[in-house]
């Protein structure tokens, strides 16, 4: 009798949670009645413009002072000495050359693209004065918990800088000056995956034409062949969004 008990509920309880699924699946079948999506195209045209393009790598570092003591000791005879009979007058003339350097630390996977007597370009905050400075790359440093570091020495130091700053130093991997280029957008790929661009013709139409390009930045890619400074090329964005109708509609009315 038991056994028959524990059936009955157990049967009960089977048919209570597909009563339950099925409520919440009508629920959700009914909140997307009315649900439809709507596709917008828009073109958009570009021209090819001249940029200047960097290829860059980003970190901060502090500023250190460091001295270089120069000593030349050079042996000269007084005439005038040798004269009264004085032995020979040992002159020493120090140097003190002072420069200002910065350790950055680089994750291993950039590593490879740095390399000694890269330019690098340096900012620096001084209260509320933006200090603008040039550098070098002086040396490399592989270290083994997947970190590197890049010794860069400050190249136009004046007596602004003071030790332990800290500074913003962004290094020059590649650049290209002067050259054609594109927003990074306006680039497509063919079926053989070559870059592409479609190009506004006099009469209005557009041709696709195949380019080949060179470094690329966050925002421009340099056309090294396929298009000259001044060329329009257009490119075709679609955008698709889900609209309820019965809340369009609603919005409708309450316009009105």
């Amino acid at each position: 009798m038991k056994n028959k008990s524990w059936i009955i509920i157990l049967i009960m309880g089977i048919a209570l949670a597909i009563s339950l699924a099925y409520s919440i699946w009508m629920s959700q079948r009914a909140s997307n009645v009315g649900e439809s999506t709507v596709t917008t195209t828009s073109i958009i045209e570009m021209t090819a413009t001249t940029a200047t393009i960097k290829n860059t790598l980003t970190g901060t570092g502090n500023v250190a002072y460091r001295e270089k003591e120069e000593v030349q000791n050079q042996n000269s005879t007084n005439t005038q000495e040798q004269e009264n009979n004085e032995g020979p007058n040992d002159v020493v003339e120090e140097n003190i050359e002072r420069t200002y350097q910065i350790t950055l630390t680089i994750e291993d996977k950039d590593l490879e693209k740095a390399k000694i007597g890269q330019e690098v370009e340096i900012s620096i905050k001084k209260e509320e004065e933006s200090l603008n400075y040039l550098g070098e790359v002086t040396n490399i440093t592989e270290n083994t918990n997947n970190h590197s570091t890049l010794n860069i020495e400050i190249t136009n130091p004046d007596d602004k800088i003071e030790e332990n700053m800290s500074a913003t130093c962004t290094v020059i991997i590649e650049k290209a000056e002067n050259v054609v280029a594109l927003p990074v957008e306006a680039i497509q790929r063919n079926d053989q995956n070559e870059p592409f661009v479609d190009v506004v013709q006099a009469d209005g139409t557009t041709k696709s034409v195949v380019i080949e390009t060179g470094i690329s930045d966050d925002y421009y890619v340099e056309i090294t062949s396929g298009l000259s400074v001044g060329d329009r090329v257009q490119i075709v964005k679609s955008t698709t969004t889900v609209v309820n109708e019965n809340e369009r509609n609603k919005n409708m009315t309450s316009e009105r």
